[in-house]
């Protein structure tokens, strides 16, 4: 079965014009350079072989020689071969980098929701920070729990906790505009890094997906799910450990007051809670 790939991939760039293009495809000038010398030294061997005959104008005859217009024809001959190896090797290339592209992208999600994985977003916070910082933006970070969420698990079944995941991982996305990174935490944990100019706008963005989670907008799975969400804003010299623990604070505090609510960071700056 690797035979036959091998050969099916060697009539492919056979059959493919960049391999004869000798101003894209560099790996044709390789081939021309590589068989350059041999027509020049079988030239100089057979006139050599020919004057110690004695044969008159041993040049002109060694050119009569079909062997030797053979040597003179690899440069080209060794051309096109190596054109034909060159499309092989780029095309390996472009898979390879694909794979690659791919394996990269899967890195950096979460498998079951979709949304970014904690990984991506470790890796990528500081940058985040430092882009928000140049435009002067002003920086949160939004931590999500869906509340009671091992009832629904006990009570409906993993698979359905899954849905319920999906669901709300779709709504996330849907409310994010496309410079916010909503990010799978862990487990039934969401985090949002969230820019803005107006201070009070990230616990307003807060609330408008609190709302719509508990009234079971995009769900679809009849299973009532609430969330808190514990709000931080980012401060100078903010490593992601410090503000994901004031947000942690925060939304132990929202779990504190009864759960399905937004809590800022410091409580005394609460943002809008739920009173239902």
């Amino acid at each position: 079965m690797g035979r036959r790939n091998i050969i099916k991939e060697f009539f492919r760039a056979v059959s493919n014009r960049f391999s004869y293009r000798i101003r894209d495809n560099i790996y044709i000038w390789f081939g021309i350079c590589w068989g350059l010398p041999i027509p020049f030294v079988t030239l100089f061997i057979e006139v050599h072989h020919l004057s110690q005959l004695g044969m008159p104008a041993p040049v002109n005859t060694a050119l009569q020689s079909p062997i030797q217009w053979f040597f003179i024809a690899h440069p080209i001959i060794f051309g096109i071969v190596f054109g034909v190896l060159g499309t092989i090797r780029l095309e390996k290339d472009k898979q390879l980098e694909g794979v690659i592209n791919q394996l990269s992208k899967l890195s950096s999600l979460d498998s079951l929701t979709g949304l970014k994985n904690r990984r991506y977003f470790t890796e990528n916070f500081r940058s985040e920070c430092e882009r928000s910082g140049r435009r002067n933006e002003l920086l949160f970070l939004l931590f999500l729990d869906l509340d009671h969420f091992k009832r629904v698990n006990d009570q409906h079944g993993h698979n359905t906790g899954d849905i319920v995941l999906k669901d709300v991982a779709t709504l996330l996305k849907r409310q994010c505009r496309p410079y916010d990174i909503p990010v799978r935490w862990g487990g039934e944990e969401f985090l949002i890094l969230f820019r803005t100019e107006q201070p009070e706008a990230a616990a307003i963005f807060a609330e408008r997906i609190r709302e719509k989670i508990a009234a079971g907008e995009g769900m679809s799975v009849n299973v009532p799910i609430t969330i808190s969400i514990g709000i931080s804003k980012y401060q100078e010299n903010d490593t992601l450990e410090t503000l994901a623990d004031r947000a942690d604070k925060a939304l132990y505090t929202a779990k504190e007051s009864g759960r399905n609510c937004v809590v800022s960071w410091p409580p005394k700056h609460s943002s809008l809670k739920n009173n239902d």
